[in-house]
Parts: structure tokens; C-alpha cells; sequence
């Protein structure tokens, strides 16, 4: 039985309540609802003991050509994170976590480029220099676009989705997909409990992932020291997410406060309050 099946069988339908309605439709439990807003460490029934929660990771990391000064850090990053899912997966042995790697340089389509495709983390091969070679201009929208359909795909109610967007300069040769058509797109997934995150260099990246409906972002220097900083930032803020999902606290709504939360001395407070 799936573990979007075992959570409809063991909680019944409610309507939104007004404190978690922006993350929930008619289609999804109000778990708070049911569980009461004052129980915050009520832990989700498919949680339990010998009962897996699939979580996807999805990484659209930029490949076009100005990555290529941060080029080695980027690519040694990137393995560094799939490192840090595989010590998340340990950790939580409930939690069997799969990745996905999407690059994109050139123009449009046609430089979004599938690296890892929902590969069991256990299973996953670190990137090479084969794999990543920066080169071109920033279809980011069509990497998103792309990416976020395909896994949407292989995705089933119940579970968890981390999708982070990694980038050293603004979108400007999409093709097939628009700011516009991202943003909807985001905001459709964000409803079904999906979480996004947003790092980016050489921008605002708060401001740029407010116009694509993402709430987490993180700004980052486009240098080899600065690639470094933001890739342990990431890999904490992972390893909090891994542990929330642990706790049973953002299966049915997105982390709003993804790298805030990012630390075990910050998740136990956490516990306390509502998330």
C-alpha cells in the first residue's frame, strides 16, 4: 500500500481550516485539522515504525558558460549534496530518498539536459567533468519548466519533494516556457506539498524567486569561496528538511522557512511551534 493510501485510510477528510488553507485544497487532508493546531508533534501515521516515505530531490544547477569560473566548486558541490542525502536517508532509515539532476545552458530545450533521473540515492554516481561542462546562455525557465513536469510524473500522494534551483546569473534563452507559466506551475506543485528553494548569484535572489512563487532563497557570491559557503548552507538546510520530514511536519504543506531551519539545534525548538 502506498504511503499517500495508508495516510487517506487513517484520517478522514476535512475541510481548510483558516490557518493552513493557503497550503491546502479540497483534494489534500487538513492534518492540523484533524490532530488539532496545539499538537504539533503529532507524527503522521505512515511515519511509523518499517513504514517508508519516498522524498524526491530534484537539483536544476546551471551550466551556462559565466559557471565557469566557479566551475570545480560547482561540480565538487553538487557531489558534496548527494553526499548529504545519502547521510539523510541514514539517518532516517523510514526515508528512502531518490535524486534527480537537471543542468541547462545554450538556448531553450534544447540545453536542459537530464543528468540523474530519479535514481535511488543509493545508487546515485557523483557528477564528472563529462557530465558538467559550462557553456552558453540561461534557459531557466525551460529547465524548470522541463524538470518540475517529468518529476511531477513519477510523484505520488504522500510524498515528499524538495526541488532547489541553483544559478549564477538571470534567465534570458527559454524557449517553450515563460516567468509566467513557472510561477503557475510552482504554485501548483506548492499545493500538492512540494518545497522549493532558490540560490542564486549575481542577482536578488529573494526578489527573483518572489516572481516565481518560491518563498525559500539564498544569495550567494560567484566565487570559489563563495560556492563553498553556500554549498555547507545548502547541505544544512537538507539536513533539516530530512529531519522535519522525520518529524512528520511538512508532508501535506512546503517548508516556507527551508534555510532558517536548516540546523538539529533550530529543528528542536521548532517543535514547539508550528511550522
Amino acid at each position: 500500500m502506498l504511503a499517500g493510501d495508508r495516510l487517506r485510510n487513517t484520517l478522514e477528510f476535512c475541510k481548510p481550516c483558516r490557518r493552513c488553507d493557503d497550503a491546502m485544497d479540497q483534494d489534500y487532508l487538513c492534518v492540523r485539522n484533524k490532530v488539532g493546531h496545539n499538537s504539533p508533534n503529532q507524527i503522521y501515521s505512515f511515519m511509523e515504525e518499517n513504514k517508508t516515505m519516498k522524498i524526491y530531490n530534484l537539483i536544476i544547477l546551471d551550466e551556462s558558460g559565466s559557471m565557469g569560473s566557479i566551475y570545480n566548486q560547482a561540480l565538487s558541490g553538487i557531489n558534496e549534496t548527494i553526499n548529504g542525502i545519502r547521510q539523510n536517508q541514514e539517518k532516517y532509515p523510514e526515508q528512502e530518498h531518490f535524486v534527480s539532476i537537471v543542468t541547462f545552458e545554450g538556448n531553450g530545450m534544447d540545453g536542459v539536459k537530464t543528468r540523474r533521473d530519479g535514481v535511488p540515492v543509493g545508487d546515485v554516481k557523483d557528477l564528472t567533468k563529462k557530465d558538467y561542462q559550462p557553456g552558453g546562455c540561461t534557459p531557466l525557465y525551460d529547465a524548470m519548466g522541463k524538470a518540475i513536469s517529468e518529476l511531477d510524473r513519477k510523484v505520488e500522494s504522500g510524498d515528499g519533494v524538495l526541488v532547489t534551483i541553483i544559478t549564477d546569473g538571470m534567465e534570458n534563452s527559454s524557449c517553450e516556457y515563460s516567468g509566467r507559466a513557472v510561477k503557475d506551475l510552482v504554485a501548483k506543485q506548492r499545493k500538492k506539498g512540494w518545497t522549493f528553494a532558490y540560490i542564486g548569484a549575481n542577482q536578488d535572489a529573494v526578489e527573483v524567486a518572489r516572481g516565481l512563487n518560491i518563498q525559500n532563497a539564498m544569495n550567494y557570491d560567484a566565487t570559489p569561496e563563495g560556492v563553498l559557503c553556500m554549498s555547507m548552507s545548502f547541505s544544512k538546510a537538507q539536513a533539516g528538511f530530512a529531519r522535519r520530514m522525520h518529524l512528520g511536519k511538512s508532508i501535506l504543506a512546503d517548508v516556507s522557512d527551508f534555510f532558517s531551519g536548516s540546523s538539529d539545534e533550530k529543528d528542536s525548538v521548532s517543535e514547539e511551534s508550528d511550522v
